[in-house]
């Protein structure tokens, strides 16, 4: 709970959404790099089966933000790799009862009872997308950040909301890095 109220709090006062360690990656510049590619994740089972559409729609829109300030993807010897982290989680919205509008329990013998409780309103899930950039070939971190957004359950909101990710990160990158 104190993270998610630190995580509104400081997205509330920047100019982006994105979630970056203070102080940690000041000397970072996309401009020093001419060449990208993704990461290579070798997973033991079927964990990215469900979000692999995802994942490839995340790529191709990083692709683009990262050919349109000059770098080129290419798979052999990139000099910045990009690892994607995506986390979906199911969430429930919550909120107290009130004495003015929920009843009162019964439990016999003419006695009534009202009790404080949490009531579920709502129910959705929360998607995190980290990004990392990885110098190559040292494979030093070299900059990651987070942003986090309720998943739409439309599919076709699904797209504009990775789009808006993807412009939320490239917008601090521009902001931060020059």
């Amino acid at each position: 709970m104190i993270l998610s109220f630190l995580l509104a709090f400081l997205s509330s006062c920047a100019p982006t959404r994105v979630v970056v360690e203070q102080n940690k990656y000041e000397d970072f510049k996309l401009s020093n790099y001419s060449t990208f590619d993704f990461a290579q994740i070798d997973t033991p089972n079927d964990s990215l089966v469900p979000y692999q559409q995802i994942v490839d729609l995340l790529k191709e829109k990083i692709t683009v933000s990262m050919e349109s300030r000059g770098l080129k993807r290419v798979s052999t010897d990139p000099s910045l790799k990009i690892n994607l982290g995506l986390v979906v989680t199911n969430k429930v919205q919550q909120r107290h009862n009130n004495v003015s509008s929920d009843p009162y329990t019964y439990s016999g013998q003419r006695s009534y009872y009202w009790e404080v409780r949490e009531l579920p309103v709502n129910s959705y899930r929360e998607g995190s997308l980290t990004v990392h950039f990885i110098a190559s070939p040292s494979n030093v971190l070299v900059w990651a950040g987070m942003i986090s957004e309720v998943v739409p359950k439309k599919e076709e909101e699904k797209l504009a909301a990775i789009q808006d990710a993807v412009d939320q990160v490239f917008k601090y990158l521009d902001l931060n890095n020059k």
